[in-house]
């Protein structure tokens, strides 16, 4: 018995311990290493061929015929070729003194150069009876070059988990609203079935009546299905607010396009937004999409309930779902409170590793001697069905303005959670009035 539990000690210690992963390049030499590396950066093609090279003249020669015929290199000018070495020897240095050749780090240092970089150190969690520890992670972000990656430590190293993109060389899937004076069209005897999904947010409260937002959307590769020639498809959009009392139903019909050629290979949604103000009641929404020559065609239905949320006079909003926040601006419709480009979800579903924004609004803060709000505001990630906090990086973010009203947009990093659904409360602490406020959303993480 004394034995199977020292064996069982061991083991447990083996697989805790941080063993290094020996790999094919180990082999190689100081500089055959960075070398390798820097081939490796810039094309993993380059990297896979230089290690199959079976001596060191062979891999210099190699080496060599990929810089006079590589992209990153114009013609004979050696500056970039120092240029990506100084980074190697730097990342060497600053990443490299423990696991060089497997620390995800040290390549996008190389391919990329020094990133505005947010570390953050393991930090114990207790949770009853459990106490996990934190792995290290870090964020590095390149606003020059609008990407952003995820990295977390395991083992000896620092793993890539998640990438994402953003600023003026994107351009998100929208439906834009035209100026296209017909009537909706009759739907076809079997029109093609539009995936149409759309979201309801509550926002601030005007005596008895509130700010909504619906946002609507159609996945690109069925907009790309709609016979039109060679033009883009002009899709009919009614939305209908029918109020349970005996008032008249509010209603809004436009005509919207995609914003650039639909991709057929692309099931994200182009999507919209349209801004209401609704009296409290409780409401069946419908929202019917129809292309121009009634050949595709989709009506969706739901309910939104104003009225015990004007009875609750909420001190936050919603939470909105933000596939995209920048700088960039693309559309006027995503344009908002100071932000030039916020790209609404509309279905709270990403991929592992993937990052997303949250927005909501704060209501009815205290104020301080000069009349502005103080307040901090953090995020949590808690998964649904055991109800355990998810451990991924969510620093506290500090807020303050004039005036009784403010809103918060955060960066979300799913990291390396396993897919499944979770839940995300959003935590306010309201500095003046000395009160806690807290709203949960629920969204999905799905495989990459």
């Amino acid at each position: 018995m004394r034995f199977t539990h020292l064996l069982l000690a061991l083991v447990l210690v083996l697989a805790c311990s941080q063993v290094k992963r020996l790999t094919s390049a180990d082999r190689l030499g100081p500089d055959d290493k960075l070398q390798y590396l820097i081939l490796a950066s810039l094309n993993p093609n380059a990297g896979v061929q230089y290690l199959s090279e079976p001596t060191a003249a062979a891999r210099s020669a190699y080496s060599s015929w990929f810089w006079r015929n590589s992209q990153f290199v114009a013609g004979k000018d050696t500056a970039a070729q120092k240029l990506y070495w100084q980074r190697a020897l730097e990342a060497k240095n600053f990443f490299g003194t423990i696991d060089l050749m497997n620390d995800e780090r040290v390549k996008t240092y190389i391919r990329y150069g020094p990133p505005h970089r947010e570390a953050y150190q393991p930090k114990p969690v207790q949770h009853e009876t459990l106490r996990i520890v934190v792995n290290p992670a870090e964020i590095w972000t390149y606003e020059n070059l609008g990407r952003q990656f995820d990295f977390v430590k395991t083992g000896t190293a620092y793993k890539l988990v998640g990438e994402s993109r953003f600023g003026p060389n994107i351009i998100a899937p929208s439906l834009e609203q035209v100026d296209f004076s017909q009537p909706a069209p009759e739907p076809a005897a079997q029109p093609i079935p539009l995936d149409l999904k759309f979201a309801l947010i509550r926002l601030e409260q005007h005596n008895d009546t509130v700010e909504v937002e619906l946002h609507y959307g159609i996945p690109q590769n069925q907009l790309a299905q709609i016979p039109t020639g060679n033009l883009l498809p002009l899709i009919h959009i009614y939305m209908e607010f029918k109020p349970h009392t005996n008032s008249s139903p509010v209603s809004r019909c436009l005509w919207v396009t995609p914003g650039i050629t639909p991709d057929s290979s692309d099931n994200r949604l182009a999507v919209a937004r349209e801004v209401f103000h609704l009296h409290a009641d409780v409401y069946t929404v419908s929202v019917q999409a129809i292309s121009s020559e009634g050949s595709a065609e989709c009506t969706q239905t739901g309910k939104l309930n104003l009225l015990d949320y004007v009875k609750k006079a909420q001190p936050i909003s919603d939470i909105v779902f933000c596939s995209l926040a920048d700088s960039t601006f693309q559309a006027v419709q995503f344009e908002r409170l100071g932000w030039r480009r916020l790209v609404p979800m509309i279905v709270p579903k990403v991929r592992s590793g993937q990052t997303f924004y949250i927005l909501y609004e704060l209501y009815n803060l205290g104020l301080d001697q000069e009349a502005w709000h103080r307040a901090e505001a953090r995020y949590e990630i808690i998964e649904q069905t055991t109800r355990q906090f998810a451990i991924v990086p969510t620093p506290a973010k500090f807020i303050s303005g004039p005036g009784s009203e403010a809103v918060v947009v955060e960066r979300v990093h799913t990291m390396d959670l396993r897919p499944g659904d979770y839940l995300l409360v959003a935590r306010i602490h309201d500095l003046e009035k000395k009160r806690d406020i807290s709203l949960t959303a629920r969204f999905r993480i799905v495989p990459r």
